[in-house]
C-alpha cells in the first residue's frame, strides 16, 4: 500500500494528524486477532474495559466497548492470556496507538482447563488431596532437595532467602526442564531419585509464574502420583500465587512464592543463635545451683560425721539421761497408785447405801412440802381467775342482752341482721328471743335517715 503524497509545506493540525494517521491503520491492518497477557484491566462505570496487552518485549493499550463486552463468557483478570480479536486503531484525544475489540477469549484455555478440572476431580476421588495423607513438613531441616530450573529466577531467589536464614542448610539443586514435553518426565524421575537415595528432609519443587501452557507440565497425573508416593515431604512453590496447578494440591504443601517454601523449610539462623544462647544462660544457671546444692549437702556431710569415742561419750550420757528418767517415772507412777486407792477408799466410803437412804428420804419429805403448798396456792389463783373470767363472760353473754328486752334477728340462711339495708318488705325473717325464736314476715321497711 502506498502512503498518501503530502505537500512539504502543509501545516497539519494535530487533530487532522491523529484522524489520517487512524484511518490510515485500520486500513492497512483491518481486524487482527492478537495473543498476550492482560495486564492494568480496568472496568470503567460505563461498563467498558480497557487494559493493555504484553509479551516479553512489548505492550499495546487496548479498548473494548460495552456493546461487545457483553457477550464475552468471562471477565479478564490480571494476567490471563487471551486471543483478542480487533481493529488496529488511534485515539486522536491522545494521539495513542490502541486496539478496538471485537472479541476475547482465553488462549488455549478450553482444552487445557477442561483437561485440568478432569484430572483434578479424579484424582481428587481417589483421595489424592485427602490432608489425612499429608506429612508434616520438619521443623529442623537439615538438607533438603531443590528441583528446578538452575537458571530461573525462582531458584534464585529460594537460595538468596535460604542464605539470609540459614546458611549452613544443606541444598541439593536437581536440575529440570520447568516447562515443555520433558518437563514433567524429568521431575518426576527427580523425587524418585530423592527417595531412593534417602538423604533429604524435604523435597521442594519450584518454578516461577507463567501462563496455563508455562505451568502444565506441574499438571501431569504421574508427577502428581509421583510426589503423592514419595516417602520423603514435599513442598510445591509453582507460579505466582494465584496460580494452581495439580502438583500444589497433591503435594503436603503449598507456598505462594519460592522465597515463601524457603522461609519453610529453613529456620531463622539469628533467631536460632538467640535461643541457643538462652539455653546456654539456662544450663549454667542450673549447673550453678546444682553445684551449690551438692557443696551445701557435703558441708552437713560433714557436720554429721564425728569420732567413735565421741559417740560412745553421746550413748553413755544418754543411759544415764534414761535411767534418771525411768527412775522418776517409777516414782511418780507409784504415787499416781496410792493417790487412786485413796480416792477409791474415799468413794466406798461415800458410797455406804444406809447414807443414801437417809439422804433421799430427807430430800422426799422437803419435795412433798413443796407440792402440797404450790398445789394449794396454785389451785386458789386458778379459782379467782375462774370467776373473774365467768362474771366477764355472762356480761359479754348474748342471753343477758336478751333479758333486758332484746332480741336477734337473722335472715333464713342464717345471716345477721344490724341494718335496715339488709332486709326487704314481705321478707321472712328469724328472730330470736330468751326463750325460744320466732319466724316473722316484714311488712314495711323504714329507715332512721328518710
Amino acid at each position: 500500500m502506498q502512503l498518501p503524497t503530502t505537500d512539504d509545506q502543509r501545516i497539519w493540525q494535530v487533530s487532522e494528524l491523529n484522524h489520517s494517521a487512524r484511518t490510515l491503520l485500520e486500513t492497512r491492518f483491518g481486524m487482527i486477532t492478537v495473543c498476550g497477557e492482560i495486564s492494568g484491566f480496568t472496568k470503567a462505570r460505563s461498563g467498558h474495559w480497557y487494559f493493555k496487552l504484553k509479551d516479553m518485549d512489548g505492550q499495546v493499550g487496548c479498548a473494548m466497548f460495552r456493546n461487545k463486552n457483553l457477550y464475552c463468557d468471562f471477565e479478564p483478570k490480571e494476567g490471563d492470556l487471551v486471543h483478542f480479536k480487533a481493529k488496529v486503531s488511534i485515539y486522536p484525544g491522545r494521539g495513542e496507538y490502541q486496539l478496538i475489540g471485537e472479541r476475547i477469549q482465553k488462549a488455549g484455555s478450553g482444552n487445557l482447563q477442561q483437561a485440568f478440572l478432569a484430572l483434578k476431580q479424579k484424582l481428587l476421588d481417589e483421595g489424592l488431596f485427602e490432608d489425612n495423607n499429608k506429612r508434616k513438613i520438619p521443623i529442623h531441616c537439615q538438607r533438603i532437595a531443590v528441583i528446578s530450573s538452575s537458571d530461573g529466577a525462582a531458584i534464585h531467589d529460594f537460595l538468596k532467602v535460604l542464605q539470609q536464614r540459614m546458611p549452613s542448610l544443606e541444598v541439593d539443586l536437581l536440575p529440570v526442564a520447568v516447562q515443555g514435553h520433558n518437563a514433567a518426565e524429568q521431575s518426576a524421575k527427580a523425587i524418585e531419585l530423592c527417595n531412593i537415595m534417602g538423604l533429604h528432609d524435604v523435597i521442594v519443587l519450584t518454578r516461577g509464574g507463567g501462563s496455563i501452557e508455562d505451568l502444565w507440565s506441574y499438571n501431569d497425573e504421574h508427577l502428581a502420583r509421583t510426589i503423592y508416593s514419595s516417602r520423603i515431604p514435599t513442598v510445591s512453590a509453582v507460579g505466582h500465587e494465584t496460580d494452581f496447578t495439580i502438583a500444589d494440591f497433591v503435594a503436603d504443601c503449598r507456598t505462594p512464592t519460592p522465597s515463601a517454601a524457603a522461609e519453610l523449610v529453613s529456620q531463622d539462623q539469628s533467631e536460632l543463635l538467640h535461643r541457643l544462647m538462652q539455653v546456654k544462660r539456662q544450663l549454667i544457671q542450673q549447673w550453678q545451683k546444682h553445684l551449690q546444692h551438692q557443696q551445701l549437702n557435703i558441708s552437713h556431710l560433714r557436720a554429721l560425721l564425728r569420732h567413735p569415742g565421741q559417740k560412745l561419750e553421746d550413748q553413755s550420757q544418754r543411759v544415764d539421761h534414761l535411767q534418771a528418767r525411768l527412775e522418776q517415772a517409777s516414782l511418780k507412777q507409784l504415787r499416781n497408785k496410792l493417790t487412786r486407792v485413796v480416792e477409791h477408799s474415799n468413794n466406798l466410803e461415800r458410797c455406804n447405801p444406809q447414807l443414801r437412804i437417809t439422804s433421799l428420804n430427807n430430800r422426799l419429805k422437803i419435795q412433798e412440802q413443796r407440792l402440797t403448798s404450790a398445789s394449794s396456792s396454785h389451785l386458789g389463783s386458778l379459782t379467782q381467775k375462774f370467776s373473774i373470767a365467768a362474771t366477764k363472760l355472762n356480761q359479754l353473754s348474748p342471753l343477758q342482752t336478751l333479758t333486758r328486752g332484746y332480741s336477734i334477728s337473722q335472715s333464713l340462711d342464717g345471716e345477721l341482721v344490724t341494718k335496715v339495708s339488709q332486709i326487704k318488705a314481705k321478707q321472712a325473717l328469724k328472730v330470736t328471743l330468751l326463750d325460744g325464736h320466732a319466724l316473722v314476715t316484714v311488712d314495711t321497711v323504714v329507715s332512721n335517715r328518710t
